[in-house]
């Protein structure tokens, strides 16, 4: 008890104090100005806004938070329809695109379910734009730009 305790304590430590916030709009990576940001500039708790093909996006649940670890570095998390994903990251200009360092669990969902959670877990591994435009996290690969609200 005292152990889980203490890991809540220092978790929660983290939350407080390891975030850096943003207001307005903050760029990731644009390609075509070569401006790149961290992943401390994107802490926070996210929900799935929208992604293109999809309707109702809140019915699956879809989620994604970036929190500091007691390492220096973030935790990248979260549940995408049927599993969860995770990752760790440096806090480096070069921690996107994520690439093979995404992880899940691998469980089985129903056939709307598995589609949303592949196009996402696609999105965000090989995401090169991760930004905060209006409040919103926007993660796009390719033509598909995922957004996620606080």
């Amino acid at each position: 008890m005292k152990k889980i305790f203490i890991a809540f304590a220092m978790a929660l430590a983290f939350l407080i104090c390891g975030c850096k916030t943003t207001g307005g709009t903050s760029s990731v990576k644009n390609e075509s100005t070569k401006t790149k940001i961290t992943p401390s500039a994107l802490c926070g708790e996210w929900k799935l806004e929208s992604l293109p093909g999809f309707k109702n996006t809140d019915k699956y649940g879809v989620t994604l938070s970036i929190l500091a670890n007691e390492n220096g570095g973030y935790n990248l998390n979260g549940f995408s329809g049927v599993n969860s994903f995770f990752t760790t990251l440096k806090d480096s200009a070069d921690a996107f695109p994520i690439g093979d360092n995404l992880a899940s669990t691998k469980m089985m969902g129903m056939q709307d379910e598995m589609e949303i959670e592949y196009a996402l877990l696609e999105t965000i591994a090989l995401a090169r734009s991760w930004k905060i435009e209006d409040g919103r996290l926007k993660i796009t690969y390719k033509n598909t730009t995922a957004v996620f609200s606080k």
